[in-house]
């Protein structure tokens, strides 16, 4: 698995996940790659050094990456998924989640109505495009982490 960070031609910043660069090429050039904020799929790959944070020692997702693919070059997606559930997990024990407030939360922190916290949320692509043109930075996450009574 391969975890890239995009734009769109309109320079809303997201990540990725594909099994492979062809995969990746492949469903681009399909129009399946889609901002999540604006739906553009004019979508491009940009400089990146991510790190999945599960509670140990920080790991780089290239680091995870390559200790999941074994001596025959194949991915173990076994170690692979545990280390995503790993980041899911990490994610919702170290931030509360607001639900459709997010917004809301978000803007009243940045205007320092609200001390800082982790939190997180739902956002339409209208509300994130709106905060993102406030200087309010946040990230989606390729991946649900509020599975059913995770809050």
């Amino acid at each position: 698995m391969i975890v890239y960070n995009l734009a769109c031609n309109q320079h809303h910043p997201f990540e990725g996940w594909f099994a492979s660069p062809a995969d990746f090429e492949q469903q681009r050039d399909r129009g399946l790659v889609e901002c999540p904020v604006c739906g553009s799929t004019q979508i491009e790959r940009k400089l990146h050094a991510p790190r999945i944070n599960t509670g140990a020692a920080p790991v780089t997702r290239q680091d995870a990456v390559e200790a999941a693919t074994q001596p025959d070059g194949e991915i173990d997606f076994g170690q692979l998924r545990e280390a995503m559930l790993g980041f899911a997990q990490h994610v919702r024990d170290n931030t509360e989640y607001v639900g459709e407030r997010f917004a809301d939360e978000a803007r009243a922190m940045h205007y320092g109505e609200k001390e800082h916290r982790g939190i997180r949320g739902r956002a339409d692509r209208d509300t994130a495009e709106a905060l993102r043109e406030e200087g309010i930075e946040f990230a989606s996450l390729p991946f649900p982490v509020d599975f059913p009574n995770a809050h």
